[in-house]
């Protein structure tokens, strides 16, 4: 999450992969005549108990079939975008001052976070997305932000992260979920994939970063 970022890979190809309960699917994107499209796609089964709601058992398991998700996709790419599931985070909405120093905010998100958390903050991998103004309060004169906080167990995180470079590959994006599928429901595209796309969306809103999404 926090210390993952796309921007210095802008050019280069990335697979988006999605490790659910029960299959890893991949997917990666290429723009043509100014859409996107698929350039690859592949998926693996997983065997019972590698996943279990959402986390990570058996992970030689799991490297194992997104080696072979990526293998069956025909991509050589080795850069890729994870995400994790709903059940796995704590997101929460708050209000800091606008205007303030990057640095600063950090520090703000880092100390309103351990307010939300039920384990200890060294024991989280945090990240933050500023929403936008918030909405005035009765009497308030200085501007502020609404700011997304979203945490998640560092271990939890780590072990999808072990999972990808025991599978060959570089973790460069960590997600989430629900904020992957958002960005591929208002995409075209991934609904011409096998099933009708419905098993690939998530791997397709993670491809999308590649493009700064």
């Amino acid at each position: 999450m926090k210390n993952m970022s796309i921007r210095s890979f802008l050019g280069l190809g990335l697979l988006g992969v999605d490790m659910a309960d029960d299959a890893v699917h991949v997917v990666e994107l290429i723009r043509r005549r100014g859409q996107l499209a698929c350039r690859h796609c592949g998926s693996a089964a997983l065997a019972a108990g590698v996943m279990l709601e959402g986390n990570v058992e058996d992970l030689q398991g799991l490297a194992s079939a997104v080696r072979l998700a990526c293998r069956n996709s025909g991509s050589g790419c080795t850069r890729v975008a994870l995400a994790m599931p709903a059940t796995s985070l704590i997101t929460h909405v708050i209000r800091l001052q606008a205007g303030l120093p990057e640095e600063q905010l950090e520090i703000l998100v880092e100390l309103e976070a351990a307010q939300y958390m039920p384990f200890a903050l060294e024991d989280a991998s945090l990240d933050f997305v500023i929403l936008g103004p918030a909405p005035p309060l009765a009497g308030q004169t200085a501007r502020e932000i609404e700011v997304l906080l979203v945490a998640a167990r560092r271990a939890s995180v780590q072990r999808r992260l072990d999972a990808a470079a025991a599978a060959g590959l570089t973790p460069v994006v960590m997600d989430s979920e629900a904020l992957a599928l958002q960005a591929a429901v208002g995409q075209d595209g991934w609904q011409a994939l096998p099933d009708g796309g419905l098993a690939y969306q998530l791997a397709w809103g993670l491809a999308l970063h590649r493009y700064a999404r």
